[in-house]
């Protein structure tokens, strides 16, 4: 994750497909889908760093 957050950090877009919400947790938006389709699509304020 440090090394994702840091390439966020320089300006390039992360997209990353997880099941674990601790994961998505890192994300300034999240896209939720089900069967297929958008189920729900939001910015996020809770984007946090990776602790050493």
């Amino acid at each position: 994750m440090k090394i994702l957050d840091s390439l966020h950090d320089d300006g390039n877009t992360i997209i990353l497909v997880t099941h674990e919400e601790y994961i998505a947790d890192h994300a300034d938006r999240t896209i939720h889908l089900f069967d297929g389709k958008i189920k729900e699509d939001r910015k996020t304020n809770k984007r946090r760093s990776v602790t050493s």
